[in-house]
């Protein structure tokens, strides 16, 4: 039963063209980072800024090329801290964005998933620096933030691989070059 399993996983990763991961490959795996994160107070609600840099694979860039549409996730989570207890989750916001190319025109759309509006860039990495700049992003009412000094935010961006098709799924669980995403990064309301 473990050989059948293992035959179907490599049909499958030669099928879509993602065979063993050569040095080559592992010098393109591509690389998300965060380099920086703003929340503030406006009308209420705090608003958050996040500036990353995107870099795809050689994996993802194929895919992308080849009709595969790619999703890109900024993740915000907001806690509590506590004396005597663990740090509790108040709030939990995502803002996706889908990244697809466009047959015809040869130009990458970009789609805002919670509000439907969609840009178009010439080249990938222009598509990819519009997705990695979320500004003005509402993440939580003031409200709900009593007391600022007892909060604390953290956020990262990442290639949801959960979207992908079922037939890339494998090759995104096996190979390092389909896992990008940012570490966390943590902010404080004062």
């Amino acid at each position: 039963m473990h050989r059948l399993a293992s035959a179907i996983v490599g049909l499958l990763l030669v099928a879509a063209g993602m065979g063993p991961l050569s040095a080559d490959a592992r010098a393109d795996e591509g690389r998300f980072d965060l380099r920086a994160i703003d929340a503030r107070l406006v009308d209420d609600v705090y608003r958050l800024d996040a500036v990353g840099r995107l870099e795809l694979s050689q994996r993802a860039r194929e895919a992308l090329e080849g009709g595969v549409a790619l999703t890109i996730a900024l993740e915000v989570e907001i806690f509590r801290r506590r004396a005597w207890w663990l740090n509790s989750e108040v709030a939990t916001v995502t803002q996706r964005h889908r990244i697809e190319l466009h047959e015809l025109s040869r130009q990458y759309i970009v789609t805002h998933l919670g509000t439907g509006e969609r840009r178009s860039f010439f080249r990938v990495q222009s598509a990819l620096d519009h997705v990695g700049r979320s500004l003005d992003f509402p993440v939580i009412d003031a409200v709900i933030i009593d007391d600022p000094a007892r909060y604390y935010g953290r956020a990262r961006m990442r290639l949801e691989r959960e979207a992908l098709p079922w037939a890339l799924r494998p090759a995104a669980i096996l190979y390092a070059d389909w896992r990008l995403q940012t570490e966390w990064v943590t902010w404080s309301f004062e």
